[in-house]
């Protein structure tokens, strides 16, 4: 059975991943924000480049968390048919009902 959370579940952990898998946008940003600092080069491009690479891995992770939740249907119960399969009371040491045609040994 599946475990049943909120949507927020995990939310942290696949945008850290995906900030990672991403990693190439986050050099491309660093390497913008130390031209920044060294050089004097406009601000705006390593915001831009940082913002994108935020937005692309929020982006990525919402589409995974909205993939999960899609999949949420319970799977449908059916009945076991094959006589060889344990039976829930052989496995759990349950007592059933006894059945009615056991013959009675009231003489």
């Amino acid at each position: 059975m599946r475990r049943r959370g909120s949507a927020a579940d995990g939310f942290l952990l696949c945008f850290l991943f995906n900030l990672l898998f991403n990693y190439w946008l986050g050099v491309i940003a660093f390497i913008l924000w130390a031209l920044f600092l060294l050089i004097r080069i406009p601000f705006y491009y390593s915001l831009v480049a940082t913002l994108v690479w935020f937005g692309v891995a929020l982006l990525s992770t919402c589409m995974v968390i909205w993939a999960v939740n899609s999949s949420n249907e319970e799977p449908v119960q059916r009945e076991n048919l094959n006589p060889y399969s344990a039976k829930n009371s052989d496995v759990f040491g349950q007592v059933g009902a006894p059945d009615d045609d056991a013959p009675d040994d009231q003489d």
